[in-house]
């Protein structure tokens, strides 16, 4: 992905997005990269794509460099074009691939663009509603993926529409959450050494202090918040109402775990949370504390936390095995 200097337009006209094509079209047919999927939005473009020779920085440096010189060009300008190298992240999983193809389908949907994924003339959605598209777009896995999804015996729009069409209302605006917090967590952190090297009582400090700022992601996310929320939910009907003896005290413990899981399983923020539990975002802080503090001193806290953990994690690989498995 990558997107123009300063959010300026990217691209200004469908020629513009034509050539971009052809660009990322000759390095198909050169070898060094197959494309999966892809959206090109007006600042900014998303593209899945497999380098079998792992050659993915020369083929996006040689697409890049070609269309800010043929962009200046047409456009009379000069000077850096595209904020920078592209930004990669690396998609390990089965059930992250499903969700990215129907993220980036549905860019020029949430920017108000068209209605459907399959009415925007520049992404793969498009490509993907009629029998056949674009000879350098790899259709195989996509293809063979949304059948085995659905249960068909061959494809067509029909099946990608039921296999990789977007949910509705909230579940719909999490899963995009869900797909943004992966990619800013996803990856390997270069500073993982340096912080392994501190002294205990640096990296002490350095652990409070991260769990001070609301950006700080402890987990991976791996689940929306709603199934967290259904797992919840469940564990209460099952077991009755949850409160937790602490000191002299009685807290919620649903409202205690749900701040433990958010972090844990969904890579909320502070704010994130505060929403969940109708507070403020120093209370969602200072509940997390306790929560923490809890885990450790009350172990039937914690033996039902995980539980709820462990219901997430179940649900979670019965729908992997349910679309075909990672």
């Amino acid at each position: 992905m990558n997107r123009g200097i300063a959010r300026r337009p990217l691209f200004e006209s469908s020629g513009d997005m034509r050539f971009f094509l052809a660009r990322l079209a000759f390095q198909v047919r050169i070898g060094r990269v197959e494309v999966h999927a892809f959206s090109l939005m007006t600042t900014h473009f998303h593209l899945l794509l497999r380098s079998p020779r792992g050659e993915l920085s020369e083929a996006m440096r040689r697409i890049q460099n070609a269309y800010s010189r043929r962009f200046n060009r047409q456009h009379k300008r000069d000077g850096s074009l595209i904020r920078g190298r592209f930004q990669s992240k690396p998609v390990k999983s089965h059930r992250y691939r499903c969700v990215l193809i129907s993220y980036i389908d549905h860019n020029p949907v949430v920017a108000k663009m068209v209605s459907y994924p399959n009415q925007y003339p520049f992404g793969s959605a498009s490509a993907y509603a009629r029998e056949t598209g674009p000879i350098w777009l790899e259709r195989s896995w996509v293809e063979s993926n949304a059948c085995r999804q659905v249960g068909a015996c061959s494809f067509n729009p029909g099946v990608y529409r039921a296999a990789f069409g977007a949910g509705k209302g909230q579940s719909s605006a999490e899963q995009r959450q869900w797909v943004k917090q992966r990619i800013a967590c996803s990856g390997e952190d270069p500073l993982d050494n340096l912080v392994a090297m501190a002294p205990a009582q640096v990296q002490a400090w350095m652990i409070r202090k991260a769990r001070l700022a609301d950006g700080h992601r402890p987990d991976l996310s791996v689940c929306l918040r709603v199934t967290l929320e259904r797992a919840l939910a469940t564990d209460t009907q099952t077991n009755g109402t949850w409160r937790v003896e602490d000191g002299r005290q009685a807290r919620r413990g649903e409202d205690l775990a749900l701040t433990v899981l958010m972090r844990q399983f969904c890579g909320s923020t502070w704010q994130e949370i505060a929403h969940a539990l109708g507070g403020s975002r120093s209370q969602a802080i200072h509940q997390g504390a306790h929560a923490d503090r809890l885990l450790i001193a009350n172990p039937s806290f914690a033996h039902r936390t995980a539980l709820v953990g462990h219901a997430i994690v179940s649900e979670l690989n019965q729908r992997a095995a349910i679309k075909g498995g990672a």
